[in-house]
Formats: structure tokens, sequence, C-alpha cells
């Protein structure tokens, strides 16, 4: 077992800048965890496109949004979650957020089990380190790496874009 025990105040943990608009604090990881639990501390700045529909095979993601307000997409339905909101979203159920709006938005994602999924956000961050853009197969093949499969290679749900 390899479960350690942790304690970050406001502002710990290790981050990731993804593109201009995303920052992402690592709260919990996999490898503490026994990919039991993950939990990121994730912002975005407003018109921060986040991620486009997708579902994941092998885990549950669940967001709990703190501040401000995320458009999330889930199952085909997509609606303004205020401060307060909690998603749950079970496997193979399609799901996005983004950050449309003009103020700030601060959510909670909720992975279980983890499987190395803050590998995936530092995959992000290289890929759009920069200014640099990533191609689209750069980004398929890193959402493939780690359980993550968009609806469709374009990301069909209209106003849903890239970094």
């Amino acid at each position: 077992m390899t479960q350690l025990p942790r304690i970050l105040l406001p502002g710990e943990g290790e981050s990731v800048q993804i593109g201009t608009t995303t920052h992402t604090t690592f709260k919990a990881v996999g490898g503490e965890t026994d990919d039991r639990l993950g939990l990121f501390e994730h912002h975005m700045d407003p018109g921060a496109p986040g991620a486009s529909p997708h579902v994941h095979r092998e885990q549950l993601e669940a967001f709990y949004v703190l501040d401000g307000v995320v458009e999330l997409h889930l199952d085909g339905r997509s609606f303004a979650a205020p401060k307060g909101t909690f998603v749950n979203v079970p496997e193979n159920m399609s799901h996005g957020f983004r950050n449309p709006y003009e103020d700030p938005a601060k959510m909670l994602i909720i992975f279980t089990p983890a499987i190395n999924r803050e590998e995936y956000f530092r995959g992000l961050a290289k890929l759009y380190a920069n200014g640099r853009k990533a191609t689209e197969d750069e980004l398929l093949d890193l959402m493939a790496q780690y359980d993550q499969f968009e609806l469709s290679v374009d990301g069909s749900v209209p106003g849903w874009g890239r970094h």
C-alpha cells in the first residue's frame, strides 16, 4: 500500500499551466492514494476553452465548482454550473467543461481510480507551453494514453474548442 498522509495549505501542491487560460494544482495524485483518488484544483480564466466533450472508459470523474460559473456538458446537455454545483460523471458518460463567462472560475476535479491522471495534465501543459498549439494527432494520442476519448475528432459540440 502506497497511501501517504499529506497536508496542503492554500496555494500548495504541484501546478501546471495549460495554455494561457488554465492553471491546475494537484492536491492528491494516484501515487499517494493507491490510485484510489485524484483531486485537482482547476482555475480557468474568462474564455478558457476547457475540455471538449469526451468519455473515460475506466474512471469516474466528478466536479465541484468553488468560484464563478463553469459551463458543463453532461450526457448531451450543456448547462451553467454556479458555485456550489456538484456533478458526478460515471464511466462512459460524455462530459466536458469550459468557461465562456466574463469572470474567472475555479473547481475541484475528482478522479477515481486516479491512474496517473496528473500525467495527462502535465502532457497538456507541455503541448501548450510557450504559446504552442498542439496538433489534433498529438492531442488525441495524449488522450488515448490516459483513458480519455473524444466524442468525435473535431469535438463536434458547437462552441467547444481547444486551449
